[in-house]
């Protein structure tokens, strides 16, 4: 097989590559299914198009061509062959409705023009095409519709197990990361069994196993959607073309207001997805899995660039967004607990926490009996009025596409900062340690210390849960 890509000061990309059959037709709400033997000659050149998805001002891959030909991924390195590079693929985010490989956000030249590693990023299903259930509707032959997304992303780790030799990279050390449902994403798959061995290491950006929902959330919006169509049968539904689902599922998101955000997470059906993915992890179930996860300090100012009264809508949308996500009674018990006791509960921070600072702190406890763990909470404050340092922001540095970020950190954010950063989520891809000289030491984060990373401008290591309001250790130190 022999595939072409294209060269660039240094780095070959290779664009579009499909990691699995077309799911179109009778194969839509389908789980995927093995390539026919390729051709011999595949020209990479191009991005594959994302799944059909819901037009959103800030998700760049919403714009242009969509296809429920989605299922393909992209590859950068510098050399070809059997090289034994670490490997790094990404899991894009967009809620689970939208997103793509192709936003110019997760480009991979820059990351692989600064460090020698093969990068990888890929499509899957996302919205009605990847995480709707219909085996009411459709019966048995339909049992993966409510978890796709997650099945294309497990194929697609086959498929580069099986052929990132040819591209330069090391199939025994493949780090997976992602970020919000990308960083849940990755989250979950250490989780299941169908995804073992497929990877090594793990980084969880602003993400984890709590965005899930359970079965009888997911039957009933089914039925939803399956009653705004009129459809009476699988076979109605497969006769509507791409645009009038998309037409559909603007509706059913609008039917569920603020729960749309999180409508379309994975199904914890027991079968893929474990009932209670946190206890699967506190179990022991990915013994051996290097991982390294963080949030942001805040994460929840992003939605103020779709909610400009988010704040005095947070409750309820708070209490939507919980009406949905499994397994969460802990958590919202544990920030309520902390608020209190600090005198301040108020539905802004309780949103952060609820949602993402304690369920980090929460998967970062449990991994970390059995696995090296480490924690990171990024600070670096937006330049963009209300933002701070919100959900996505850390995504431009990681990439080290400054420019492309700019809609989220403002003008010229901080080289030194995109250094540091691309740099360590590299270091700990190579050998399951983010240390390297430009940072201080980081210890790995266990129940007792705590030791967290905090990412800035400036370089430092707290001692205790973080932010401030979750820390049980008095002592803050700073690490030169």
């Amino acid at each position: 097989m022999t595939y072409i890509g294209q060269e660039e000061s240094g780095v070959i990309s290779f664009k579009g590559i499909p990691y699995a059959k077309p799911p179109v037709g009778k194969r839509r709400w389908k789980a995927p299914e093995d390539l026919d033997p390729e051709p011999k000659r595949i020209e990479a050149f191009s991005y594959g198009s994302p799944c059909i998805q819901p037009v959103d001002e800030n998700e760049p891959s919403s714009f242009g061509n969509q296809s429920e030909d989605c299922l393909t991924l992209n590859i950068w390195t510098r050399e070809l062959e059997d090289a034994k590079k670490p490997v790094m693929v990404f899991i894009h985010g967009g809620g689970f409705i939208g997103g793509g490989s192709n936003d110019p956000l997760y480009d991979g030249k820059s990351f692989v023009k600064r460090n020698d590693i093969v990068l990888v990023s890929i499509n899957y299903r996302v919205n009605i095409f990847g995480f709707l259930d219909l085996e009411e509707l459709g019966g048995k032959a339909y049992a993966d519709s409510k978890n796709l997304g997650i099945l294309d992303q497990i194929k697609a780790l086959e498929w580069i197990k099986a052929h990132i030799h040819l591209f330069g990279g090391d199939p025994g050390n493949i780090t997976i990361f992602g970020e919000s449902c990308g960083g849940a994403s990755v989250s979950l798959l250490m989780t299941i069994p169908k995804a073992k061995g497929l990877f090594q290491r793990v980084i969880a950006q602003s993400g984890t196993v709590n965005l899930v929902k359970n079965e009888e959330t997911a039957k009933q919006i089914g039925r939803d959607f399956v009653k705004l169509t009129g459809a009476r049968s699988v076979e109605d539904l497969l006769a509507l073309g791409a645009d009038q689902l998309r037409v559909y599922c603007d509706r059913l998101m609008d039917l569920y207001q603020y729960k749309s955000e999180i409508m379309f997470a994975p199904t914890a059906d027991g079968k893929l997805i474990p009932l209670n993915p946190y206890q699967e992890i506190e179990n022991g179930c990915a013994a051996g899995i290097d991982c390294m996860i963080g949030t942001t300090k805040d994460e929840m100012a992003y939605w103020r660039l779709y909610y400009p009264d988010l704040d005095d809508i947070l409750e309820d949308y708070l209490n939507q967004q919980l009406s949905i996500i499994e397994s969460m009674s802990g958590i919202v018990a544990a920030a309520a607990q902390h608020r209190i006791q600090a005198g301040s509960a108020g539905p802004y921070q309780l949103a952060n926490d609820i949602l993402f600072h304690i369920p980090a702190i929460k998967f970062a406890e449990a991994q970390s009996r059995f696995a090296s763990t480490w924690m990171y909470f990024f600070t670096w404050p937006s330049r963009i009025k209300g933002l701070g340092a919100c959900h996505a922001i850390d995504l431009p540095f990681v990439f080290h596409n400054l420019k492309s970020g700019e809609w989220l950190t403002g003008k010229e954010p901080p080289v030194t900062l995109a250094d540091r950063m691309q740099d360590t989520w590299v270091s700990f891809a190579r050998n399951g340690n983010p240390a390297h000289p430009a940072i201080p030491a980081w210890p790995a984060y266990d129940p007792d210390h705590r030791s967290v990373m905090q990412i800035d401008e400036n370089r430092r290591c707290i001692r205790g849960h973080v932010p401030e309001i979750l820390r049980t250790k008095k002592c803050t130190q700073k690490v030169e």
